[in-house]
């Protein structure tokens, strides 16, 4: 003979479940979809990869010799993206602050107070 409760019980178990299963798709899902909206201007990047990561018209490169990482950023070299200008936002000055022996990186920085 079942009870009341056990069945209860059994219920809830079943709807938890379920609910649990239909979260972890729905976070599978949007984390899929966050992954797809990468390669954007200024987006870090990896030169190193078979594959180009960047968007049309955009390279995975250094914007400058003073970027300590690199960002997608146009081919032809004309962005207002602060990424993909000299200095690479601050990038400079994380050069100089990591070695200040590095004299290009040091003197755009004290050329340029304000990242460039």
């Amino acid at each position: 003979m079942k009870t009341m409760a056990s069945t209860n019980k059994r219920s809830i178990r079943a709807h938890l479940a379920c609910t649990l299963s239909l979260l972890a798709t729905a976070v599978g899902l949007a984390l899929t979809g966050l992954g797809c909206n990468e390669g954007q201007e200024g987006d870090r990047c990896n030169p190193d990869l078979s594959h180009n990561e960047c968007n049309s018209g955009l390279i995975c490169t250094p914007a400058t010799d003073l970027c300590p990482e690199n960002y997608c950023c146009p081919s032809d070299g004309k962005s207002d993206n602060p990424y993909c200008q000299p200095g690479c936002n601050g990038g400079a000055a994380a050069i100089c602050a990591a070695d200040p022996t590095a004299d290009a990186a040091c003197k755009f920085v004290a050329d340029h107070p304000d990242g460039g």
